[in-house]
């Protein structure tokens, strides 16, 4: 199995979560906070998806491009299904050479990391906002949520 197969693996085991999660948040609530200093629902969603496609198109040598602008009407879950298949998309490009080729985010992180390192970052990311967003929507009300890692 090539590096870039395993690694789509293990970006979805934490990705359907994610897409899951954000799958119960409805238009309604998509401006919730739960406090007044936390971010809006669908600006932390918003964040995790560009976010994780972002570094994906920088370890392809690629600017990044919103797939999705502010006045776009499209919903959170089609929004979710865009960017997993383009994050996908960008991730299938790697050859397992490309996985040991330096990047340099000196910008973002202050320094190079390998292709590998900087994937691995962007789902470490995720994770971190997952966490967010499971709170988010058990305040919702939410009771019947997923495990935190999806291993189907």
């Amino acid at each position: 199995m090539s590096k870039s197969a395993r690694f789509i693996d293990y970006f979805l085991s934490h990705r359907k979560v994610t897409n899951e999660l954000t799958a119960k948040i409805d238009r309604k609530d998509y401006t919730y906070k739960p406090t007044p200093s936390s971010v809006e629902a669908q600006k932390l969603v918003k964040h995790i998806f560009e976010s994780t496609y972002m570094f994906a198109s920088l370890a392809n040598h690629q600017e990044p491009v919103p797939l999705f602008n502010e006045e776009d009407e499209a919903n959170l879950t089609e929004q979710a299904s865009t960017y997993t298949e383009k994050t996908i998309e960008m991730i299938q490009q790697l050859s397992d050479e490309d996985f040991q080729q330096k990047i340099d985010v000196s910008k973002i992180f202050g320094k190079e990391l390998s292709v590998s390192e900087l994937l691995h970052t962007a789902v470490d990311h995720e994770i971190h906002h997952k966490g967010n967003l499971f709170v988010y929507v058990r305040e919702m009300g939410h009771t019947d949520l997923p495990l935190y890692v999806n291993t189907n």
